[in-house]
C-alpha cells in the first residue's frame, strides 16, 4: 500500500462511526467519478476511430478546396 492510502485508511481508522456515512459517501462520489472518466476517454477513442474511418471513405481524387468552393457557390451564389 502506498504511504497516501495508508495515511487515508489510518484517518478513518480514528473516524468516529458517526462519520462513516460521510466517508462513504465522498468515496463512493470519487470512485463513480473515475469511472465516468474512464468512460470519456472511451469514448473519445471510439469517436476518433470513427472519424478515421469515414477519412478512409473518401475518394482518391478529393479535393476540399473545390468542394468548400463549390458549397460556398451553392449557398451565397445568389445573394449577389
Amino acid at each position: 500500500m502506498t504511504q497516501i492510502k495508508e495515511r487515508a485508511v489510518e484517518m478513518i481508522r480514528r473516524m468516529p462511526e458517526d462519520n462513516m456515512l460521510y466517508v462513504v459517501n465522498i468515496l463512493q462520489s470519487l470512485e463513480a467519478m473515475t469511472v465516468d472518466k474512464e468512460k470519456d476517454k472511451q469514448r473519445a477513442r471510439a469517436a476518433l476511430a470513427d472519424i478515421l474511418n469515414m477519412e478512409k471513405r473518401l475518394p482518391d481524387d478529393f479535393d476540399p478546396r473545390k468542394e468548400l468552393q463549390e458549397a460556398r457557390t451553392e449557398k451565397y451564389d445568389n445573394l449577389s
